[in-house]
């Protein structure tokens, strides 16, 4: 008897052309032409050509009319922000994070996964004229370099943990023991305090914002340039009004939390 063919999945080839065009954008900060677009997804220009002007005409896509060049609009992170749980946990965490940046006169940010990633979804400045921010819409790889991804890591329930342990340990060319390493740190600090984090001169505390299935949603962060080793009392006073932070917005979305 022979066997039947084993099943494919239905083509939407128009579908998998505008995905790869998006993708391929997404990995630019300055754009691509059609020329360049065309090569990066393996397509001729005129197979792309409609593709292009369907995706400006939705306002996916803007074409620079002086380099003609294409760059991501922020229109995919506007509906990605729209999606319910991600709009309530902005619409909770925004006041606290004002509250967080007038109190210690930084900036601060919060990040969720971003499928092998991670993302700002919002991000608020203080009054203070000078300090050091990301835009909201920034995406990173997860890697030790970043507070923020070590702590979307580190607080995962195990299976998950496990999962972007791997992923932080390929990204950063380390063995897994390592990454798991660190992140167990992390756990028993109860996020990220470290005034070098052995990568870059930024110093970055982060804290978890944890929902009610005890797992970590989103890394709320505070970000500084400093050049020299922060005043002891200056970190704790960051690290405290971070940590209470943090737990108000995991209380607030209903999150099982332990003292800050």
């Amino acid at each position: 008897m022979t066997k039947s063919p084993a099943k494919t999945q239905p083509a939407a080839p128009a579908l998998e052309k505008g995905l790869d065009l998006l993708e391929a954008l997404a990995t630019e900060s300055r754009g691509l032409t059609q020329r360049q677009l065309a090569d990066r997804v393996g397509r001729s220009v005129s197979e792309i050509f409609r593709m292009l002007v369907a995706l400006e005409r939705r306002g996916y896509v803007a074409r620079d009319p002086a380099t003609g060049e294409y760059a991501l609009t922020l229109k995919l992170f506007r509906i990605a922000s729209q999606y319910p749980p991600t709009e309530r946990l902005l619409k909770t965490a925004l006041p606290v994070m004002e509250q967080l940046a007038a109190k210690v006169q930084l900036s601060c940010h919060i990040t969720v996964l971003h499928g092998d990633q991670f993302m700002v979804i919002a991000r608020i400045e203080p009054e203070w004229l000078m300090g050091w921010s990301v835009k909201a819409g920034a995406v990173f790889p997860l890697s030790q370099q970043y507070p923020s991804a070590k702590v979307l890591a580190a607080f995962q329930l195990p299976g998950r943990r496990d999962e972007l342990a791997r992923m932080i340990a390929d990204n950063d060319s380390v063995s897994l023991r390592k990454a798991i390493a660190a992140l167990d740190r992390i756990s028993a600090d109860g996020g990220n305090f470290s005034n070098d984090d052995g990568y870059t001169r930024i110093l970055a505390y982060s804290c978890p914002v944890i929902d009610s299935s005890g797992r970590c949603v989103a890394a709320l962060t505070v970000p500084l340039v400093r050049q020299d080793k922060i005043p002891d009392a200056e970190a704790a006073t960051i690290a405290s009004e971070l940590r209470k932070a943090a737990h108000v917005l995991s209380e607030r979305i209903g999150g099982r939390v332990g003292g800050p």
